[in-house]
């Protein structure tokens, strides 16, 4: 500082040439200088300067900018006014290098240059040659990136596990706090999987290199099989962790899980030896088994002790019961698929003013070898979550068509099918060229065939699909929104699909002459469907004063244990005898 705490004058010293190696060689690298330099000509001859290369910061009032700076350049009166906040800053920064250059005068370098020992990295004397203030700010910003890429590599090598790469105990750790600090927030669960393989016996035979080898092949195939659905950790020698999203659902933990069964599918190559390993699989779940993140992973560190084989334990009982009756249920369904144990039965759809009929809706319904039926809520949801639903869908659709092609031969009196297809059929590339070569397969007319969709699967249609239902409507296919009103219910998408059909969900018929609130949403469903230019059925009718007050409201179509309940073909047919 001068004796009279006027700013330093600033003047540049000519030189023959501007620029020089270090301004070449550090063009392309532009740091942040946060310029304190009290106002006048030194600030913007300094400013001027500096933005040649680097991106100038200037403080916002009595706050620094806050994206931070990677060098500070302060004169004798901003050093006076900011030393606090460079501190703090530079403190916070500890042990990164982050350099302040002083600029002095040449007063200030003979009486006052003590006082900075402690604190200033570099100075420079007033008047400041050019191409001097620009080698000494390239190389301060050389060592600050250095230093923080230096402080990044330190980082990774304290986070990430040395052979794997993949994130070790304490960044699996800090995801696993904040995704149960999200959960607490959102009222949500979050489940942590454990992954152990048997690696030690390649270390007694292979030693330390062959151990490495197999756990960067295992983690690997872990990475490529999981994908980015969850963060994959490798915690110790033998053990991953796994933390889902906040929210997932117990299904589609169980299907993660069967990804890293796959693992035992084929043997890890170590040089010239195969190996097969078998993953033992444990499950914990927050809150449920523990209240914070450390006791989480404690349970499923318990549960993993307890593991024998290749499915997965949980650490809950109860969820272990909910998991290994999903388990079981997807291996039957297999079974049942390949024993063809899945029947098909129909519920009438007729008109109600006169009862004739209209149609049929067809169900899956799934037999025992014993002979006992499995209701559908007990393997819908696991055939839509293991992914077997488009499988058990496309059986459906083809004996449904067979079914029809026999039911025309014998002039049985029914015109019209109803299939339920979900969105996964939908994906599906071939689904529309299916739907098409069935029906040819078997000489039925389109309009012989009805699709049913959810009104939820119809909400989240990508446009590609919509394309799909596009081209089967065009080719004379109906096309049925089912339990509409329970969903998203939106006036858009019924002007863009290319639907005919709306099926009032059940609980809207349910008591639809006495319960004013659902009378009134089954008369605006008839007035969209009339507006529309769109069929009306009514889904669950029971009594005779349900269709009674739907055939005041127009509707044209029922269904329901009213007139009968879902039945084998066989039956049907007696029923059909029945009626005439």
């Amino acid at each position: 500082m001068n004796g009279h705490n006027k700013p330093v004058q600033l003047a540049w010293r000519a030189t023959a040439a501007e620029g020089g190696s270090a301004e070449n060689a550090e063009q392309d690298a532009r740091g942040r200088v946060l310029l304190l330099v009290g106002p006048g000509g030194n600030r913007e001859r300094l400013a001027e300067h500096l933005r040649l290369q680097h991106d100038v910061l200037e403080p916002a009032g009595d706050v620094f900018p806050q994206e931070g700076f990677d060098l500070a350049v302060v004169d004798a009166a901003g050093f006076r006014q900011w030393h606090q906040q460079l501190m703090d800053v530079k403190t916070r920064e500890e042990p990164t290098f982050l350099p302040v250059m002083l600029v002095l005068s040449r007063r200030d370098l003979r009486y006052r240059l003590r006082a900075f020992w402690d604190f200033i990295d570099e100075f420079v004397i007033a008047p400041i040659d050019r191409s001097e203030f620009t080698e000494r700010v390239a190389m301060l910003l050389r060592a600050r990136r250095l230093a923080v890429a230096q402080r990044a590599h330190l980082a990774y090598l304290v986070n990430h596990d040395r052979a794997t790469g993949l994130p070790n105990k304490n960044l699996f750790m800090d995801r696993l706090v904040n995704a149960v600090r999200e959960a607490s927030v959102l009222d949500k669960s979050v489940y942590v999987t454990m992954v152990r393989l048997p690696l030690s016996r390649i270390l007694k035979s292979l030693g330390h290199h062959g151990l490495e080898r197999a756990a960067v092949n295992c983690s690997t195939r872990l990475r490529a099989l999981l994908g980015n659905d969850v963060s994959l950790s490798r915690l110790t020698t033998e053990e991953w962790g796994l933390v889902h999203q906040p929210g997932t659902p117990m299904t589609d933990v169980i299907e993660i899980c069967s990804r890293v069964q796959r693992l035992a599918d084929e043997p890890v190559h170590v040089g010239n030896e195969r190996i097969h390993l078998a993953p033992r699989i444990a499950v914990a779940q927050y809150p449920e088994d523990a209240s914070d993140a450390a006791g989480t992973l404690d349970c499923a560190m318990s549960a993993l002790s307890e593991a024998s084989g290749t499915e997965p334990v949980f650490y809950s009982r109860n969820v272990q019961q909910q998991a290994l009756r999903f388990i079981r249920t997807e291996a039957h369904l297999h079974e049942a698929l390949e024993k063809e144990q899945f029947e098909l039965w129909f519920q009438p759809q007729l008109r109600l003013a006169d009862r004739g009929m209209v149609g049929v809706e067809a169900l899956v319904r799934w037999r025992l070898p014993g002979g006992e039926l499995v209701p559908p809520g007990d393997f819908m949801a696991v055939a839509e979550a293991s992914g077997l639903i488009s499988r058990i869908d496309r059986w459906v659709l083809e004996s449904a068509c067979r079914t029809m092609r026999a039911w025309r031969a014998s002039g049985a009196g029914i015109e019209r099918v109803a299939v339920n297809v979900s969105a996964e059929d939908i994906k599906d590339s071939d689904f529309a060229d299916f739907v098409i070569r069935t029906l040819e397969r078997y000489e039925l007319p389109p309009s012989s065939l009805e699709l049913e969709l959810t009104e939820t699967t119809l909400f989240e249609i990508s446009a590609e699909n919509l394309e799909k239902l596009d081209r089967l409507r065009d080719y004379g296919i109906s096309i049925a929104v089912d339990d509409f009103g329970t969903g998203y219910s939106s006036l858009s998408y019924l002007h863009k699909l290319p639907i005919t059909t709306l099926k009032i969900d059940k609980a809207f018929v349910d008591n639809v002459n006495s319960n004013t609130t659902n009378e009134a949403i089954t008369r605006t469903i008839v007035w969209l469907a009339k507006n529309f230019g769109l069929e009306t059925v009514a889904e669950g009718i029971e009594t005779e004063e349900q269709a009674t007050y739907l055939r005041t409201m127009d509707v044209v179509t029922g269904q329901g244990f009213l007139y009968a309940r879902p039945m084998p073909e066989k039956a049907l047919r007696e029923w059909l005898l029945a009626r005439t």
